[in-house]
């Protein structure tokens, strides 16, 4: 069994997104994923973490966002957690913005990106997780 793991921690602040999507393409590249999926968990993944930052933790830097990815012969999870303001995932089929509007579409676009999802609070922690099969 192919098995691929790695854990990142980052501060809720957008600067230190760019690098952490670095890191994940080169984790991609690490288990072997084709660039395809691995541009879309990266997407996937980036929309997350700016939704923890932005929603949770309210555009406020010093909170830690922790991420667990795992590849396996099945496929790839990857955890976001944060201990931000508890938040809930939208409806399936959400309604899209306006297509002028400068925000709104990362829920749309994590769905696009991912085969499923689930959110959950642990505790005091916002738990989502991406899955993409292979």
């Amino acid at each position: 069994m192919n098995i691929a793991e790695a854990h990142f921690v980052l501060d809720s602040n957008a600067a230190e997104v760019p690098d952490l999507q670095a890191k994940l393409m080169d984790w991609c590249e690490d288990a072997r994923l084709d660039g395809a999926l691995a541009g879309k968990l990266t997407l996937a993944v980036v929309e997350a973490v700016n939704n923890s930052i932005e929603h949770a933790y309210g555009d406020e830097p010093g909170h830690p966002i922790r991420l667990h990815c795992l590849r396996n012969r099945d496929g790839i999870s990857v955890e976001v957690r944060d201990k931000g303001k508890r938040f809930f995932l939208p409806p399936e089929n959400p309604e899209l913005p306006n297509p002028d509007a400068e925000g709104g579409r990362g829920w749309a676009i994590i769905r696009q990106c991912t085969d499923s999802l689930s959110c959950v609070r642990e505790g005091d922690e916002n738990v989502l997780t991406l899955r993409c099969n292979l």
